[in-house]
This record gives structure tokens, C-alpha cells and sequence, in this order.
């Protein structure tokens, strides 16, 4: 169950948000607390904390004016923040979100989702087939005189073969399989990019697609056109970018290169605005697709940081496409693993990523 709640009265309502829900020990965690459909200013906010499994906990203080507040953890463990908010109608919500302290290297992978979890991504009998032309034409007037005449044929490429699978509300799901085994047409067609050729494939909820570099992106622009510019691809207001600005320069740290051409950045470049841009809030599914693996190592430990953070927030679900087997086991849970088109195995990471690292011996 999701811990990110949006509690309401009859005239407003309430949510509470937490710049990390993941940290190490020694950092503090920023709790902001959201109004809807009445005046913040004149609401009332009380702020606690609790340890999971009660025992021990902490306060603000008396009810003030203050929706913010900074949260130390004591220790490492698991921690329930909460903010009681009265509103001018004499009204009282309560918000809480769940967070984690410890080292982050410990955090690996959710733990299996329950059978009556929520489904988020249905995958049904999915198959997709390509036409590809049996002959080579240097020009579109060859081409189009074979199809006149009727010569023009084509041979048909199943990249998808009979592919089924859920994934659950919270968990991150990966996709492993050789190169051209259809992992990245799959995660394309849950995008909503392509339709596959028969089958179904539901999704509940916003997605934040990382699965081609570039695209959404105008390489002719500077880099904080394109943030604007991308970010209203992704359904992001203007007033939205320009309050998260500064966090999705600081996340990408290309803070001397804001006015610098996209054609001069380097893919590795790119992938950090990519990834900032589509992680600056928590969308429902994020999908990606080997984009951690252009940036440097240290880039890389950033993201996947961000993507634990996002996995252990319980309301985010994330689709994973890595050549990195070490990648897919210390994030996902469940795995799927494709090979030419064809489900070979479907079923938690440790079993599925065995098998797959077995394959030609």
C-alpha cells in the first residue's frame, strides 16, 4: 500500500512530501507539507515522527505556522514522519510518509510483491511483428515502381513472441535477454511508443520514460530550453520546472553548462539531464532502458540511489532494461528474461538471473 496519501475534508485537502525518502546516516530529510483548496498560511501544522514498530518518537513541538520541517534521524532504521494540519474551518488531517535511514548499500531490492498487490503494467500475450523489405532500394522511386508493379515483398520479424506478465505496484521489475531479444521493443510498447501487433498491454498511471537518449530533446537548443522543453513532453507545467529548477541542475551538476548547446554534450551528458528531469518528482512507472550505463561510475551510484529512493517511496514502480546483471539483482525483485523474441523465464531476480548467466555454458 502506498504510503504517499492525499487525506481530505469536505473543502480541502492535504499531502505530505519528503525530498528523500532514502538516506545514509547523518543526513537530514526534509518534510514539506501540501495544501489543497485552502489557504496554507492559515493552516496550523504538527509535525512527529516514529520509529517502526512504536517505542520511540519525537515532535515539533505545539501546532505553528511552519509546513516545513527538517527531520535527523537518531539511528539507522525505518521511520513513519507525520503532520497533523488544521485547517481556517477548524478542520484536522493527518499526513504521513515512511522513510529510511541506513547504508544505502544495504537497501538491494524490494521484497516480493503480495499476490493481491495492485497491477500497474498487464502484459498479455503480447506479440510484435516488423515487415522488413526482402530487397534493398537506393532510392524511394525504385521503391515505389516494385510496389506498383507489385514485385515489392517482405519478410516478417517477430520481435515479441507471446509475452505475458504483471508488475506490481512498488516493486522494480527488470528485463534481461541478449542483444535483439525484444527487452526495449517490450518496454516501448508499455510507453504507449508502439502497439503491439496482438495481445493487450494495460498501465495504470503516469510514466516517466528513460528509454531513448535525446529524444524530447532539441540537440539545436541550449540545455535549459531543453529541461522546459522535455519537461512539457512529460506533462510538467511551466511553474513546475521553474520551482524545481535549481534541483534538476544540481541533480544533472552541469551548473556551468546551462546555456551550452545540447549538439555539445556528451551522451553521458545528456543522460544526467535525462535522468533529473524524469525523477524530479515520483511518477507512478519509471522505465528505463540502459541509460545509467552511459554516464560515469559515480553518475551511475547518483541514479541508482534515485532509483532506490523511488522503489522504497512504495508507490513507485520501476522497469528496468540492463546488460548489467549486478544492476538488475541489487535493484529488482522480479525478473523477466527474454531471448529472441521468446519468454524464457519469469520469476524472482536470484532464480531468473542464474539461469540467464548459465546461458551457453
Amino acid at each position: 500500500m502506498s504510503d504517499n496519501i492525499e487525506m481530505s475534508t469536505d473543502n480541502w485537502s492535504a499531502s505530505l512530501d519528503l525530498n528523500k525518502t532514502l538516506v545514509e546516516y547523518g543526513d537530514f530529510v526534509a518534510a514539506t507539507a501540501i495544501v489543497k483548496g485552502a489557504n496554507p498560511h492559515a493552516c496550523t501544522y504538527r509535525f512527529t515522527w516514529m520509529l517502526e514498530g512504536g517505542g520511540e518518537g519525537g515532535t515539533s513541538g505545539e501546532p505553528n505556522g511552519e509546513f516545513q520541517y527538517g527531520f535527523a534521524p537518531p539511528h539507522e532504521g525505518k521511520f513513519l514522519i507525520t503532520c497533523d494540519i488544521t485547517g481556517p474551518d477548524g478542520q484536522t488531517v493527518t499526513a504521513s510518509r515512511w522513510m529510511t535511514c541506513g547504508d544505502t548499500d544495504e537497501f538491494t531490492r524490494p521484497p516480493l510483491p503480495s499476490p493481491d498487490a495492485e497491477t500497474v503494467v498487464s502484459v498479455d500475450d503480447v506479440s510484435m511483428v516488423f515487415n522488413i523489405a526482402s530487397e534493398q532500394f537506393n532510392s524511394l522511386k525504385e521503391y515505389f515502381i516494385a510496389l506498383m508493379r507489385h514485385e515489392l515483398k517482405f519478410k516478417e520479424f517477430r520481435a515479441l513472441d507471446h509475452i505475458s506478465f504483471e508488475v506490481k505496484r512498488g516493486e522494480a521489475f527488470g528485463l534481461v535477454g541478449t542483444n535483439g531479444s525484444g527487452k526495449s521493443t517490450m518496454l516501448k510498447i508499455i510507453a504507449g511508443v508502439l502497439d503491439a501487433s496482438s495481445g493487450s498491454c494495460r498501465v495504470a498511471g503516469t510514466i516517466a520514460p528513460l528509454i531513448e537518449l535525446g529524444a524530447g530533446f532539441d540537440m539545436e537548443l541550449t540545455a535549459k530550453e531543453n529541461i522546459y522543453l522535455n519537461g512539457a513532453l512529460l506533462g510538467y507545467r511551466k511553474e513546475f520546472i521553474d520551482e524545481h529548477f535549481q534541483d534538476i541542475v544540481e541533480f544533472a551538476e552541469l551548473q556551468n553548462f546551462m546555456e551550452m548547446p545540447l549538439k555539445n554534450y556528451s551522451s553521458g551528458m545528456v543522460a544526467r539531464i535525462a535522468f533529473a528531469i524524469a525523477t524530479i518528482t515520483e511518477p507512478d512507472i519509471l522505465i528505463v532502458d540502459e541509460t545509467l550505463s552511459v554516464g560515469d561510475f559515480l553518475f551511475q551510484k547518483k541514479c541508482e540511489r534515485r532509483i532506490k529512493e523511488l522503489v522504497s517511496a512504495d508507490n513507485v514502480t520501476v522497469l528496468l532494461v540492463s546488460h548489467s546483471i549486478d544492476l538488475v539483482e541489487r535493484i529488482c525483485d522480479r525478473v523477466c528474461w527474454i531471448e529472441k523474441g521468446k519468454q524464457r523465464m519469469l520469476g524472482p531476480t536470484d532464480e531468473v538471473c542464474e539461469a540467464y548467466k548459465n546461458l551457453g555454458k
